[in-house]
């Protein structure tokens, strides 16, 4: 669900389907089952996820030498999700051999999958242009229609949310992180509004 959210955003035109709402309400029934039986609930892969959908997308080849390729279309199916998770479960049989490979090889490949997956939202784009010259940036609707100071202020209150969060999850406090990820809902709703137009938000 959240790695479909941070597709469906202006700069890669994804927009997904019926199925979304489909795969909300089979993880809300599947997290029902497990709470109730006190297994594991369902946990996000963004990273490995993100890297499937791109690993999906399709890019022209006619643009201009120097302009980054548009994305035309993305084959989105389950064959692929379906076999990925298969050989992952595949794995527990394989323990003896994984048990051999490095630590340090198994974080360098989580975190270049991490890197590679970030290059391509919105607020990583929005930090690389508050460093570029005006004149050089590209013709992004967002950078267009919303003011640089609105920009760099919606940047800068997302970056301090973030840390926010990574700080209180690698303290004794990381019970807390499902409380202060969801009082930010309320805090967009409520408190944002008085500082950004429902106009800028469409394009942030």
């Amino acid at each position: 669900m959240i790695q479909s959210k941070l597709k469906c955003v202006h700069p890669t035109k994804a927009i997904k389907g019926t199925g979304y709402h489909l795969d909300i309400l089979i993880a809300g029934i599947l997290i029902s089952i497990s709470g109730l039986f006190g297994l594991p609930w369902i946990c996000a892969a963004p990273v490995r996820s993100l890297a499937h959908v791109a690993s999906l997308s399709k890019y022209s080849n006619t643009h201009a030498p120097g302009e980054k390729a548009r994305l035309i279309d993305i084959n989105d199916q389950r064959l692929t999700n379906i076999g990925v998770h298969l050989f992952i479960g595949c794995t527990i049989f394989a323990a003896p051999i994984i048990r051999k490979i490095p630590v340090a090889a198994l974080f360098g490949i989580f975190l270049y999958f991490g890197i590679v997956s970030i290059s391509g939202t919105q607020l990583f784009s929005r930090i690389k242009m508050t460093f570029i010259p005006t004149k050089y940036h590209p013709n992004f609707g967002y950078l267009r229609r919303v003011r640089q100071m609105k920009r760099n202020a919606y940047t800068f209150i997302q970056v301090i949310a973030a840390g926010l969060l990574i700080t209180i999850k690698m303290t004794s406090f990381a019970f807390l992180f499902p409380l202060i990820l969801v009082l930010l809902v309320p805090f967009r709703k409520m408190c944002l509004p008085f500082i950004f137009t429902e106009r800028e938000f469409a394009e942030l």
